[in-house]
């Protein structure tokens, strides 16, 4: 996923850290759906991780301040492939390596949350993570290549 020097950042939407305002995140995926022809499949799969990854900012890694920022960036490095990079200023957290909580079987053991990261790996295409001088950015790309192939 790392950019080959032709990334376009299309858009760019900015959050304060308050879980009402993630209500955004799914109006903007769906204009940029239609803008660029994304197949219903890949906008839920968006739309999940993006909320997994910032309701997560906005409780654990910002613990629920509201006065704190977190960047979206949208671009298209290549054909059928679109990446979300999402910018915070929380302490460092890299969801690329970190454990993934065992699968439990039965419902009455799932305890709630734990999962965002299974969700992650499970409905991302790519994930890259860099620490930055003053907090976290995270990549992630998703493909919408075996929709089209699916198609045809």
């Amino acid at each position: 996923m790392t950019s080959n020097g032709k990334d376009t950042v299309a858009e760019c939407l900015n959050l304060p850290s308050r879980l009402p305002d993630l209500a955004r995140v799914p109006e903007w995926i769906e204009r940029l759906a239609a803008q660029y022809s994304i197949p219903a499949s890949t906008q839920f799969a968006m739309n999940l991780c993006l909320e997994e990854v910032l309701s997560n900012i906005i409780r654990h890694g910002y613990s629920s301040k509201p006065d704190q920022s977190i960047t979206i960036h949208f671009s298209s490095p290549r054909e059928n492939f679109f990446v979300f990079t999402v910018e915070d200023h929380a302490p460092a957290f890299n969801p690329v390596v970190s454990a993934v909580p065992p699968v439990l079987s039965a419902i009455n053991e799932n305890p709630i949350g734990g999962q965002g990261i299974r969700l992650l790996r499970q409905f991302a295409d790519a994930l890259e993570y860099q620490p930055t001088s003053t907090g976290n950015r995270l990549s992630i790309g998703f493909s919408t290549a075996h929709s089209i192939s699916a198609k045809e």
